[in-house]
């Protein structure tokens, strides 16, 4: 593939990605009041409509479209580029690496609409509780335990692989870019959202956009890469 091009289809992570950030604003804002009832339960579901689960859901399709084409051109260089590499050692990493990118088409999509439904769960629950909260959470929990293992194995494979290879990348130079890029790893980005949120803010969430945030600021760093290594041939 022609490198401009290639160059070209990784920016789609942009489009890609402002979506997801919609989508995940569309859940993660609650009212400044919001407190947790269970685990991970946050009475703040409450206020979350139908309507912001549903749109939820369809920016995490689309972006999901938008993030293979450029997920996929930026493998398709790093595959270019295995001929170039020192050892055994980088090869493994740019390798697992391209295979974390590839599992982030399929958890994408997966996370926006089963967090939706999570949401949407214990609503109906509560609902059909008659209030109850005590057993509202019980019938969650309950639902939730099929849905533990892929959320964790996806977690493992997808957000902290991509940062942690994402910086080994940087480090043994593996993609060549100062090191200030090592920060949009995208669960370093997700730090910084989570340290934001300790601010008097007028609303509790502000953190839920900055892991897509990270990945966006990741693929405009493995473009620019791309690109000295186009303009450099």
């Amino acid at each position: 593939m022609e490198q401009k091009k290639l160059i070209k289809r990784m920016y789609l992570i942009i489009p890609a990605m402002i979506l997801c950030m919609i989508g995940d604003y569309c859940i993660g804002v609650e009212p400044l009041g919001s407190k947790t009832v269970s685990g991970m339960i946050s009475d703040g579901w409450l206020g979350i409509a139908s309507w912001r689960i549903t749109l939820s859901n369809i920016c995490g399709m689309v972006g999901t479209g938008f993030y293979t084409v450029a997920a996929l051109s930026f493998v398709h260089h790093l595959k270019l580029s295995e001929s170039s590499l020192k050892n055994k050692v980088d090869l493994w990493i740019s390798r697992l690496y391209s295979a974390s990118l590839i599992v982030g088409i399929m958890s994408f999509i997966y996370f926006h609409i089963a967090c939706g439904m999570l949401i949407y769960k214990y609503s109906i629950l509560l609902e059909a509780t008659g209030g109850n909260t005590e057993a509202a959470v019980e019938l969650w929990n309950k639902l939730f335990i099929p849905e533990i293992v892929p959320y964790v194995v996806l977690f493992v494979l997808f957000d902290v692989g991509a940062s942690i290879l994402w910086i080994l990348m940087i480090l043994r130079r593996i993609i060549i870019l100062p090191r200030v890029w090592l920060l949009s790893a995208p669960l370093i980005v997700a730090g910084i959202g989570m340290l934001l949120s300790m601010l008097p803010l007028p609303f509790k969430g502000i953190e839920s956009g900055f892991e897509s945030l990270g990945w966006m600021l990741m693929f405009i760093g493995g473009a620019r890469y791309i690109n000295f290594v186009y303009d450099k041939a």
